[in-house]
């Protein structure tokens, strides 16, 4: 799964693993960030479905990021980055360790790698990296873009 973030008033449009997504979240709350709430999907009628809105940050329904919000999210964020190391951290782990069978030969190649990512998604959480950690490398980079993105204000998750 991926979310998808769309400031509408800007067209600007950012894709982001759900690892990715989780562990900003992480790092921005370990550095103040104290969420808002989202603001429910508009193209939901939740009084019509008789449900509630509980202000997640962790589905992709189209819910709304208020400006504030964004805007708080990027300076904690940014207070971060001085912590996060810029070279990459290896990460050792080997998929055919967490497999318990040959995945299957049917499988196009591109179909095993994406088998394998989703497991290496797995191992991250079970491994419960350090959003430091994360972040350092190459993905203190897409960081930095994340926070420019959330300068641009609201903004919805899809």
């Amino acid at each position: 799964m991926s979310y998808e973030l769309i400031n509408q008033p800007t067209e600007v449009c950012r894709m982001f693993s759900r690892q990715f997504w989780a562990k900003a979240l992480e790092l921005a709350r370990l550095y103040g960030w104290q969420s808002k709430g989202t603001l429910p999907p508009p193209h939901l009628d939740f009084y019509e479905l008789n449900a509630d809105w509980h202000g997640t940050y962790l589905t992709n329904d189209g819910q709304v990021v208020k400006a504030e919000d964004a805007f708080l999210l990027a300076a904690a964020l940014e207070k971060s980055l001085d912590h996060i190391p810029d070279a990459n951290i290896e990460i050792k782990w080997d998929p055919q360790l967490w497999v318990e069978e040959d995945l299957p030969e049917w499988l196009t190649p591109e179909e095993q790698e994406m088998i394998e990512e989703g497991l290496q998604d797995g191992l991250l959480d079970i491994m419960g990296i350090h959003p430091l950690e994360f972040f350092a490398g190459d993905e203190k980079g897409h960081l930095k873009a994340f926070i420019r993105f959330c300068r641009l204000g609201s903004f919805k998750i899809f």
